[in-house]
């Protein structure tokens, strides 16, 4: 069966709330108007995006306190970014941000103005590539995050201009870690194994500590042990040592890789019918379950990889990597082959133009 996705985000755009009371200006200069007109536009409704078969993706649901916290970055974003329209940082933070709050559509949109204005920027393609992959649409990410590394090419530990966490300062991933493990994702989502473990390989050549390996040696397995490179998958397993020091947010990545090496149980792994309820918790547990999947995909079992796969898209957190990966896998194993998803204008009432 072949399904194309032509229906893309029903409902994706609505109004910001502005922060306190703001007088009209008579008149604007129209890059001012434009600029404003962007960030005022919020999702309507509830619809953030759209699954590979056109199934709305909804809020995810996130505690109070992280909610708060988003949206007051968003408004302090969103205030430098009109404050600020001739610097490119603005539209890398407010295109970011609107990203992190799964406003998919809003940020592609940010991010394609900034590069209209700032066409050799790596950040404005990295963030607009994930903001695509988010958006299920693997090609045009794919595209951004090839100018993303040649933006790049050459420099050494480019960290990106958005200020770090402290756990994002410990990592310590460069923007060539973060720019070829999106587009490795990208590849694998379209069924392209051979290109995405090449791109894995590369945040392997650009991992200097355990975590960023973990990590990397995670999402390498999948695809060695798919292209038929079995010796090099089984290399990758026997790097995995309960003893390696990381940090808890990159724990889930090792213990996959352990459960795939046969050191951890399934049940010791991860609780299935625990749901997480925020992005935190989400991250670790997607990790966790796809690697119950690929197990079952590499051991024949595929009723059983499909059970897992709709365990794992039934959750609410749409935009996690593993979430992703899971979704794409399955489509396919569904009978679906990927398209491009056909960009649909939007009327500022969020329905589609007819």
């Amino acid at each position: 069966m072949k399904f194309n996705t032509g229906i893309l985000f029903i409902g994706l755009i609505g109004l910001i709330n502005l922060l306190g009371c703001k007088s009209e200006p008579k008149a604007l200069p129209d890059q001012v108007q434009e600029a404003v007109a962007i960030a005022d536009e919020n999702p309507g409704g509830s619809t953030y995006a759209v699954t590979l078969d056109g199934k709305p993706l909804k809020e995810m649901p996130e505690p109070d306190s992280i909610k708060l916290q988003n949206k007051a970055k968003l408004d302090a974003s969103r205030n430098f970014y009109l404050g600020h329209l001739d610097d490119v940082k603005s539209y890398v933070s407010y295109g970011a941000q609107n990203l992190k709050s799964g406003y998919v559509e809003n940020a592609i949109q940010l991010l394609s103005k900034g590069i209209e204005q700032f066409p050799n920027t790596s950040d404005l393609y990295l963030y607009r590539g994930i903001a695509f992959v988010q958006g299920r649409q693997f090609g045009p990410a794919v595209n951004d995050f090839w100018k993303a590394g040649k933006a790049v090419e050459g420099q050494k530990d480019v960290k990106g201009m958005l200020e770090k966490t402290e756990i994002e300062k410990k990592i310590n991933a460069s923007m060539h870690y973060e720019i070829y493990k999106w587009m490795g994702l990208a590849f694998q989502c379209q069924n392209d194994f051979p290109n995405a473990e090449k791109m894995f390989e590369v945040c392997g050549d650009f991992s200097n500590n355990s975590d960023l390996y973990c990590m990397a040696y995670y999402w390498q397995y999948q695809a060695y042990s798919r292209s038929g490179r079995i010796q090099d998958a089984k290399n990758i397993l026997s790097s995995a040592d309960p003893k390696m020091f990381i940090m808890p947010v990159t724990k889930p990545y090792l213990d996959a890789l352990l459960y795939l090496k046969g050191d951890i149980k399934e049940s010791e792994l991860v609780d299935l019918d625990k749901l997480p309820t925020s992005s935190e918790e989400a991250m670790g547990w997607t990790v966790k379950a796809y690697a119950l999947a690929l197990k079952a995909e590499l051991a024949g079992a595929t009723e059983k990889q499909i059970q897992l796969l709709e365990k794992i898209t039934s959750s609410a957190y749409w935009n996690q990597m593993a979430y992703i990966a899971a979704e794409a896998d399955l489509h396919r194993l569904k009978g679906f082959q990927y398209e491009e998803m056909k960009a649909k204008e939007l009327k500022s009432n969020g329905k589609r133009n007819q």
